[in-house]
C-alpha cells in the first residue's frame, strides 16, 4: 500500500475526541432538525384541517347512520347500547359530538344504539 492511498482514506474533521464530538453533534443536529420539521408538519395539519357541522344521525337505523356519516366525510363507531322505550333496537339514541357541533372533517362520531 502506498503512502498516498493511506492518507486519502483518512476521515475529514478534527482528530480524536473532538472529531467524535463533532460527528455526534452533527448527527444530533440532523435528528433534532428532522424531528422539529415533522412536528411542525403535524401541528400545521391539525390546525389547518377544515371544520364542518356534525350530521344528525339520531333515530336512524345503525346501517343508515354509518352510510350517512360516511357520505358526509365522517367515520362512525358504536360506543355502546342503552335501553329505549321510544326507538326500536339498533337505532341511534345518542351521538357524540352532538348534531350540528363544529368538528374537524373526517372526525369519528360515536353512536349509542337502542337495545
Amino acid at each position: 500500500m502506498s503512502v498516498r492511498s493511506r492518507t486519502s482514506a483518512r476521515r475529514v474533521g478534527p482528530p480524536g475526541f473532538f472529531g467524535t464530538l463533532w460527528r455526534l453533534t452533527l448527527v444530533g443536529a440532523l435528528l433534532f432538525g428532522g424531528a422539529g420539521a415533522a412536528g411542525y408538519a403535524v401541528v400545521r395539519h391539525l390546525v389547518q384541517t377544515a371544520e364542518t357541522p356534525a350530521p344528525d344521525l339520531l333515530a336512524l337505523d345503525a346501517a343508515v347512520a354509518f352510510e350517512r356519516a360516511s357520505a358526509k366525510g365522517f367515520s362512525a363507531r358504536i360506543a355502546g347500547r342503552e335501553p329505549s322505550t321510544v326507538l326500536d333496537s339498533g337505532h341511534v339514541v345518542a351521538q357524540r359530538p352532538q348534531p350540528g357541533a363544529w368538528v374537524k372533517e373526517g372526525a369519528t362520531i360515536q353512536l349509542t344504539l337502542a337495545e
